[in-house]
């Protein structure tokens, strides 16, 4: 029963819980919707032969490939989740290997380290998958090579010259380092291969460049770059955190095999050898049972280990905005708006960012409560049509592009989309954009091009064919009704850029091309709104009757009033008919303000935001939504 016990695989509970917590607690869906936006470097995929050569006719193609392919399951949680247990166990199981040769394949914590690493950065919402088959690539070239032991060192060194030339076009240059460094590592310490050790690493350079400069025609800079940690497509968008737990993953197993070689070089000595000895002596002799005890109590210390370690660096590197951010990036591609706005109301107090405000406002339109809700929530000017970027980013750019839409920027949209597929290549997500804004502009034809392509596509072939059989059957009732309304708001001008009068501009071209165009209507009141200019306010308010509205919204109200008071006049009621309700209020305010003079004065603070946090009134004088 004891031997059966020490068989037993410590370390399996932990990659079983592993994914369930990925399943469960990061849900991988979230990080397939943010593959073209927040991730734009995730590898794409597609079916047919073009795209498979096109992606092994470059270095580290064929992992790139691979991880695209996965990928495509992560549109499910659960199989997401298999997916990214499966990496980490392989991870596991190719390092145990190599510990094997060390003397400490059944180390339980340096085994499960790689796992735990997996897991951190899948935590981090971020997608390690091409760098994990890159690593465990050169981890299993490493133990194919020692395990083909080569006499003579010219036909050696010819092997594995080969073998890193494969290693390079399949793994890119983080395989073929993982590779180098075992090989370095296991020349050293095991096989005292002086000249092999040599010529390992300049005949590993002279690979990488000479591949990549003759063979695949990229830049050396490029060719010792490709998915390893320090390659800008890796780095981009990530923490220090996320940065360090990334090149910890690349160099856990060869710094580990380096160190357990090293310490088994220098401790392993006669004297300390014979007191091993002894003491397993000792052992031998203590009763059974004392010795049944201790392996009960030995296995599940180890096993606990790893679960430790993944705690502590979880509550550690916590950030309590990233889930959020997915999941609302998620809801606002699926435009289920009540659930942007419900967890924006669960974000943590004070914390907020740019994009969450674009996607509340946005909501906040598509629900009818923008002129009332609008202060209910953290606002900034940079969030209507987000000017804050000097260079749009893609998340921005996409965004944009369903605004636009939405306005009647048609062409805006379009230019957008088409600088996304210039710089990043394939997109799904931007396809299917560019599609629907060709049937929106008459080019049917056209339209075709991108559906065609988007039927090689594994989570976009079923929209497309069903928009290519609409196409040759006729488009359904609500196919045909959006591309009606989008029409009806069309205008010409590309007035956007950068900067709150480009903001201005845009909406105001919009509006003026289409008087009904209420979208562009309630973005220019918030813009005027946010940048708190009460005259442009007064000025557009002749417009509701003829947008539909039954009265006065409640936040133009409270703009009007302030405007009004500024100047020290009185509302005149018959032309604009305020409640009575909003005006109480707004004399109740005003003395409420004069009291912050008072010696009580943060007890008046607290009741004005109470009281009046999610007002314009508050906004207006103190900049900033009011937080209870």
């Amino acid at each position: 029963m004891l031997q059966r016990l020490k068989q037993l695989p410590h370390n399996s509970l932990f990659y079983l819980v592993g994914a369930i917590y990925v399943w469960l607690a990061i849900e991988p869906c979230l990080i397939y919707h943010s593959f073209d936006a927040i991730l734009p470097n995730a590898p794409p995929f597609m079916t047919g032969w073009s795209f498979l050569k096109e992606s092994i006719g470059v270095p580290g193609g064929f992992i790139g490939y691979v991880s695209g392919f996965l990928s495509q399951g992560y549109c499910y949680s659960w199989l997401g989740a298999l997916i990214i247990m499966g990496a980490a166990l392989g991870l596991g199981e190719l390092s145990r290997r190599h510990f094997m040769k060390t003397g400490h394949g059944q180390a339980t914590v340096l085994t499960s380290l790689p796992a735990v690493l997996v897991f951190l950065i899948y935590s981090r919402y971020k997608h390690p998958l091409p760098l994990c088959l890159g690593l465990g690539l050169g981890l299993a070239c490493s133990l194919l090579f020692e395990r083909l032991r080569l006499r003579q060192p010219m036909l050696r060194m010819g092997l594995y010259a080969l073998m890193a030339g494969v290693m390079f076009w399949a793994a890119g240059t983080g395989g073929l380092l993982v590779f180098t460094a075992m090989t370095l590592v296991y020349g050293i310490f095991v096989h005292r291969a002086w000249g092999l050790v040599t010529l390992t690493l300049p005949a590993s350079l002279v690979i990488a460049w000479g591949l990549g400069q003759y063979l695949f025609l990229i830049p050396p800079q490029q060719a010792f770059s490709i998915l390893t940690p320090m390659s800008p497509a890796v780095y981009a968008g990530m923490t220090a955190f996320t940065r360090i737990l990334t090149i910890l993953l690349y160099g856990v197993v060869p710094l580990t095999v380096l160190l357990l070689l090293m310490a088994q070089r220098l401790f392993k000595k006669p004297e300390q050898t014979r007191a091993r000895r002894k003491k397993k002596d000792r052992r031998k002799k203590t009763s059974p049972q004392r010795r049944f005890s201790l392996a009960l109590l030995r296995g599940p210390a180890l096993a606990s280990i790893p679960f430790v370690l993944l705690a502590s660096a979880l509550y550690l590197g916590h950030d309590n905005m990233k889930k959020p951010f997915l999941l609302d990036n998620y809801y606002a591609r699926q435009k289920q708006w009540n659930q942007v706005l419900e967890l924006s109301r669960r974000l943590p107090k004070g914390q907020t960012n740019v994009y969450f405000n674009h996607d509340i406002v946005r909501a906040l339109f598509h629900t009818g409560r923008l002129p009332y809700d609008m202060f209910h929530f953290p606002q900034t000017p940079y969030g209507i049509l987000l000017n804050h970027e000097s260079r749009e980013s893609y998340l921005t750019q996409l965004k944009l592009c369903d605004v636009f839409m939405e306005l009647g920027q048609v062409n805006q949209a379009e230019k957008l989309a088409s600088e996304i597929l210039a710089t990043r290549g394939y997109c799904g997500i931007v396809l299917e954009k560019l599609a629907w804004i060709y049937l929106c502009k008459g080019q049917r034809a056209t339209a075709r091009i991108y559906l065609n392509i988007l039927t090689q596509d594994l989570n976009y072939r079923a929209k497309a064919e069903t928009l290519l059989r609409s196409l040759n059957h006729g488009l359904t009732p609500d196919q045909t009704a959006y591309i009606g309304r989008i029409r009806s708001l069309m205008c010409k001008a590309n007035e956007a850029g950068p900067g709150l009068e480009s903001v201005e501009k845009t909406l105001t071209s919009a509006l003026a091309y289409n008087p009904q165009n209420k979208m562009a209507f309630e973005y220019l009141m918030a813009c005027y709104l946010t940048t708190r200019q009460l005259d442009k306010i007064v000025v557009h308010l002749e417009r509701l009757p003829d947008l539909g509205y039954e009265g006065i919204p409640t936040l133009y109200e409270e703009a009007l009033l302030i405007h009004v008071g500024s100047q020290g006049r009185q509302v005149d009621l018959n032309k604009y008919p305020i409640s009575p309700k909003t005006i109480q209020r707004y004399t109740k305010f005003v003395q409420l303000r004069k009291a912050l003079q008072s010696q009580n004065r943060q007890a008046v603070l607290n009741r004005l935001v109470t009281e009046y946090g999610r007002s314009y009134f508050f906004y207006f004088v103190f900049g900033q939504v009011g937080v209870v």
